[in-house]
C-alpha cells in the first residue's frame, strides 16, 4: 500500500507550515485518477499517521480530479471519471492523457490555538 508513504509526505508538507501551538483543522487534497491512490486507503493511513502531530484532529478531504483526455484520431477532448481506453467521441483506442497523476494540497485550515482560524 503506497498510500502510507504518500500520506507521510503529505503530512510532512502540511506540518512544515504549522507554527508551534497551531493545530491543523482540515486538509483538502486533489488526486488524479492515474495516481493509483485509493481515497479510502489514504483516509485510513491519515488517521493512523496524524496521531501525535499538530494534525491529530484534522479532517482529510480528498477529491478525485477527472481525467482530461485528447483523442489522437479525431482530436476530441473529454473529461472522464475513470481510465478509459477508447475515445468517447469516435470509439478509437487512441487517447492521450493530459493529466491524471497529480496529488496536490488544495487548501489548509489551521487553528492558532486561541480559536482563530486562518
Amino acid at each position: 500500500m503506497h498510500e502510507s508513504s504518500i500520506v507521510d509526505s503529505l503530512l510532512s508538507s502540511v506540518l512544515e507550515y504549522v507554527k508551534p501551538g497551531e493545530r491543523v483543522r482540515r486538509i483538502d487534497v486533489r488526486v488524479g485518477v492515474l495516481s493509483g491512490v485509493s481515497p479510502g486507503a489514504m483516509q485510513f493511513c491519515f488517521e493512523i499517521l496524524r496521531e501525535g502531530t499538530a494534525a491529530a484532529e484534522a479532517e482529510l478531504h480528498i477529491s478525485m480530479e477527472p481525467l482530461h483526455v485528447r483523442c489522437e484520431t479525431c482530436g476530441g477532448t473529454s473529461d472522464l471519471p475513470e481510465i478509459e481506453l477508447e475515445c468517447p467521441v469516435c470509439g478509437k483506442p487512441s487517447l492521450e492523457y493530459m493529466n491524471g497523476d497529480e496529488l496536490e494540497i488544495v487548501s489548509l485550515e489551521v487553528d492558532d490555538g486561541i480559536g482563530h482560524h486562518h
